[in-house]
């Protein structure tokens, strides 16, 4: 796998970690029911006299272009949307276009404060929530880590990289998992 950054001498990648398949499932079923109720709404004006059939297809097929394309964006962005954990730092690689990219990276020394944050029935049944780190720049930058399974254990994760990196050494390299 290519990563984003190139990485630094003796620095590893401990895990790569990508949104939960619920955060785009969610989205794609909740455009769906509106798309149905879209049909729905398109049949009640097609069956109004005076004109509104015309009125009614071109909202339709606006409102389906729209559909398309609104699911296509988030998944794209959904797809190249990864965060990395190594040896050394932290790195939020988000592209949200084939034309932007942003990278940003913290060196896991300067994380101060890590914490999680989950929200709903639906967060709670599937596992999945968000991931906060803060940083001692002055700035006081913040890493999140948005929609991720697990929450828990990657803030475990993070938070023992840390404390490996702060004391100047490397956990064994077990290979990249993914999650």
């Amino acid at each position: 796998m290519s990563y984003p950054v190139q990485l630094q001498e003796d620095e590893t990648v401990v895990r790569v970690i990508r949104r939960h398949p619920f955060a785009l499932i969610g989205r794609i079923i909740a455009t769906v029911i509106l798309w149905i109720v879209g049909i729905f709404l398109w049949q009640a004006l097609r069956s109004l006299q005076g004109g509104m059939q015309t009125v009614a297809d071109i909202l339709m097929a606006a409102g389906t272009v729209f559909a398309i394309g609104y699911v296509g964006v988030y998944w794209y962005r959904y797809a190249n949307d990864l965060w990395l954990v190594t040896s050394q730092r932290l790195i939020d690689s988000t592209k949200t276009t084939p034309f932007n990219q942003d990278v940003k990276t913290a060196n896991l020394a300067n994380i101060q404060d890590i914490n999680i944050r989950k929200h709903g029935i639906f967060q709670t049944i599937f596992e999945y929530g968000d991931v906060i780190c803060q940083t001692a720049s002055a700035a006081g930058r913040t890493f999140e880590f948005v929609g991720v399974a697990k929450p828990a254990e990657i803030l475990d994760l993070i938070d023992d990289q840390r404390t490996l990196a702060m004391k100047g050494g490397q956990a064994p390299a077990p290979g990249v998992s993914q999650g």
